[in-house]
């Protein structure tokens, strides 16, 4: 939490001290040095224990919960290594940037944003950090705003977040209850009716597929990638899009408890449908931010291809092949991040 706190310092030293002409690398160096301790943090051994502290924020009957383990470990190694990575690329990207104060603001605040939802253990502290980093990461797609297109790809992007987010809250919703067992250790051991399990399910699906790229709910990937920066689009498409599908498993294989085997069949679908027009969209591109986009797409599919096929395995009591269509999710998590955000990190004119 000291390191996020350091984060959001950094977006406010950005515009305290927006007339400094080392303001950009000033900032893209601390988020280095602060995304790299987070990174050391997570990858640090732990075991199976899970560390968890209460803060007096939020609501004032729930407070703040946060947690990390060794799920939440893995997603923030990825999203700081990311971060980190992307950071580095930017301090020479961003030195060529006509309006940096579109940028700065924004860009460490969007860090934070995403560190928030893989710590978050309760749904206002999720919900909250999810429309953080939405709003901060819109921001910085409409960081060239004078363009119609770009400003176009920041509606789309706003209205599909915000779709996303309601779906979200609907989900979170029906977990709770009406008891509002909002923390997530008293969702984990509150009854779930057949009906709520589907219901939670097809709005996580849409919650956090919207927000990764899933088809149908992915038409703002290929718009936002070519209007946001470089280093930004690295980040939404390296790393942001594993936020999401870590919400996803974060509330189908944790909160919603044992599965049925029907739950493996709606991840599998949009999975491949996504995995199929990622690729034959890709192949026509002439852009190639939006070819990287549909690529994107493509993966993420794969990605849920693996969750569905774990959760089928799980349903009927097949360990091991779980274990491994599980594990075959996480590592294309950690290797989609690298090779997009390295792609995007290209020297190519951008």
């Amino acid at each position: 939490m000291t390191c996020v706190s350091a984060l959001l310092a950094v977006s406010v030293y950005a515009i305290i001290d927006r007339r400094n002409p080392d303001i950009s690398r000033n900032v893209y160096r601390s988020c280095i040095a602060l995304c790299g301790i987070l990174f050391l943090a997570a990858v640090m051994p732990r075991g199976a224990n899970v560390l968890s502290a209460t803060l007096p924020l939020g609501l004032p009957w729930i407070g703040m919960h946060l947690g990390i383990d060794v799920l939440s470990a893995f997603f923030l190694a990825v999203v700081n290594l990311g971060g980190a990575a992307a950071s580095a690329y930017a301090i020479g990207y961003g030195a060529h940037e006509k309006e940096p104060m579109r940028v700065l603001p924004f860009y460490p605040a969007f860090l934070a944003g995403m560190n928030m939802v893989v710590l978050a253990d309760d749904a206002f502290s999720f919900l909250v950090a999810w429309e953080f980093m939405s709003l901060a990461s819109w921001a910085l797609v409409l960081t060239h705003h004078h363009d119609a297109e770009n400003r176009r790809a920041g509606f789309v992007y706003l209205l599909m977040a915000s779709f996303g987010g309601f779906a979200l809250l609907m989900a979170f919703g029906v977990l709770g209850g009406v008891g509002g067992a909002y923390d997530f250790a008293a969702i984990r051991e509150s009854t779930k009716e057949g009906w709520k399990t589907g219901l939670v399910l097809a709005l996580a699906l849409v919650g956090m597929g919207s927000k990764a790229g899933l088809a149908p709910l992915h038409i703002w990937l290929p718009l936002a990638h070519p209007a946001a920066p470089s280093h930004v689009s690295a980040l939404m498409s390296g790393v942001m899009t594993k936020v999401a599908v870590y919400g996803f498993i974060r509330v189908v294989f944790d909160l919603l408890g044992p599965p049925s085997f029907w739950w493996s069949v709606e991840p599998m679908i949009f999975g491949a449908a996504s995995a199929l027009i990622g690729v034959l969209f890709a192949t026509i591109q002439s852009d190639l931010k939006k070819l990287l986009a549909y690529s994107t797409i493509e993966n993420i599919g794969i990605i849920f291809i693996a969750l569905g096929l774990a959760l089928a395995f799980k349903a009927n009591g097949m360990a091991l092949p779980a274990a491994l269509a599980f594990t075959a999710a996480l590592f294309h998590v950690f290797n989609h991040s690298l090779f997009k955000s390295l792609l995007f990190s290209a020297p190519a004119p951008f």
